[in-house]
C-alpha cells in the first residue's frame, strides 16, 4: 500500500476532497481562490524541500534558488509574444533545472552539516544578487510575463490558465501528483537506500551503495520540482523577481516543514496551511502581527516536537 500510515490515508481522504469542493464554497471569490492557489504552489515547494531535509538529511538554505529559477528560466526560453504549451515547457524547465542542480549538487554534496548550509546559502545569494543587479532581468523589480501558456494535450484543452478556478485546479492536481510521486520514490528500492544513507551512511557504503550518487539524484529530483513550483507561481501572477531566490524564502519554507513534521512529506502541506493561516489571522488582527506570529510558531514547535503530522499520528495511535 502506497499510503501505509493511517494518518496519511486520513489526510488524503479529508484534504483533497475538501480542496476539490473549495471553489464551490467560496462562490467564485477570486481573491480567496488566488490565495489558495498560492498556498498550494508553496506547499509543493515545501514538499520538495521536506524530501531533501526530512528524508535525505540534506539541510539547505538555498532551495529557493530553484524556486526563483523556475520562473526566470521560463522567461528566458519562452517567446514573449506567443503562448507556448504548458506541458512542453514544464518538461524544459524541469530538465534545465535538473541540469543546474546536477552541477550545484556535485559541489555542495561534498560537504555536510553547517558547511552545506553555508555553501547552499552562498550559491543561492550569488544568483539572487545577479538577478537583482541585472537590468536585462529587470533588476530588483523583476520581469513580467505577458502571456500564459496553453494546456492542450492531444488536441484537448485541459485548463484555461487565465481562469483563476482552472488555475487553482491545476495547482491542486500538481500537488497531489507530487505527493504521490514522492511516496512512490520513498516506497521503492531507491527510497529505501536514501533512508539508509540518512540513518547510517557508513554502513550503506559498506553494503556497496554509492551514497554520493543517491544523494545527488535526490538533490536533482527535489530541485527540479522546486523549480516547477516557481514556474507555477510566475504564471499565476505574471511576473518573477529576485525575492523568490532569497534566503528568506528558503527560511520560511524550513519553518513550514518543521511545523508540519519533517520527513512525513504530507506534513509539508499541513505546515504550509498552518503557517499561512496564522499569518492571515494575525496580520488582520493587529499591526504588531509579527510578534504574535513568532510567538505562536515558537509555541507550536515546543509543543509539537514532531510537527502537526507527528501529533496526528500519535493521536491516532492512542485511539487504536
Amino acid at each position: 500500500m502506497l499510503f501505509q500510515k493511517r494518518s496519511e490515508r486520513l489526510f488524503i481522504w479529508i484534504f483533497f476532497p475538501l480542496m476539490l469542493m473549495m471553489p464551490l464554497f467560496l462562490d467564485g471569490n477570486i481573491f480567496y481562490i488566488n490565495k489558495l492557489s498560492s498556498i498550494l504552489i508553496f506547499a509543493l515547494f515545501v514538499m520538495s524541500l521536506d524530501y531533501l531535509v526530512g528524508r535525505c538529511g540534506l539541510i539547505t538554505l538555498g532551495h529557493a534558488m530553484f524556486y526563483g529559477l523556475g520562473g526566470y528560466i521560463f522567461y528566458i526560453i519562452a517567446p514573449q509574444n506567443e503562448a507556448v504549451n504548458f506541458w512542453v515547457y514544464t518538461f524544459y524547465i524541469c530538465v534545465i533545472s535538473a541540469a543546474i542542480a546536477l552541477i550545484v549538487g556535485f559541489l555542495v554534496l561534498r560537504t555536510s552539516g553547517i558547511y552545506m548550509i553555508m555553501i547552499t546559502l552562498a550559491i543561492a545569494q550569488m544568483f539572487f544578487y545577479y538577478f537583482s543587479d541585472s537590468m536585462e532581468f529587470g533588476g530588483i523589480d523583476g520581469v513580467f510575463l505577458y502571456l500564459k501558456p496553453e494546456t492542450s494535450f492531444l488536441g484537448i484543452k485541459m485548463f484555461d490558465l487565465d481562469n483563476p478556478t482552472h488555475f487553482y485546479y491545476l495547482c491542486l492536481f500538481s500537488l497531489f501528483n507530487t505527493l504521490v510521486f514522492f511516496k512512490v520514490i520513498m516506497a521503492s528500492k531507491f527510497g529505501r537506500v536514501v533512508d539508509a544513507t540518512r540513518e547510517n551512511p557508513e554502513r550503506t557504503t559498506a553494503l556497496g551503495y554509492n551514497v554520493f550518487v543517491f544523494r545527488l539524484a535526490s538533490y536533482v529530483i527535489a530541485s527540479a520540482l522546486g523549480a516547477y513550483a516557481g514556474y507555477l507561481f510566475s504564471m499565476q501572477y505574471g511576473f518573477v523577481n529576485p525575492s523568490m531566490l532569497s534566503w528568506q524564502t528558503s527560511g520560511t519554507a524550513l519553518v513550514m516543514l518543521i511545523l508540519g513534521g519533517m520527513g512525513s512529506i504530507y506534513g509539508a502541506i499541513l505546515g504550509t496551511f498552518a503557517y499561512e493561516g496564522l499569518h492571515y489571522f494575525f496580520e488582520h488582527l493587529t499591526e504588531h502581527w509579527m510578534l504574535f506570529m513568532g510567538s505562536a510558531i515558537i509555541l507550536m514547535v515546543i509543543l509539537l516536537k514532531k510537527g502537526i503530522a507527528g501529533y496526528i499520528e500519535k493521536l491516532l495511535e492512542k485511539r487504536s
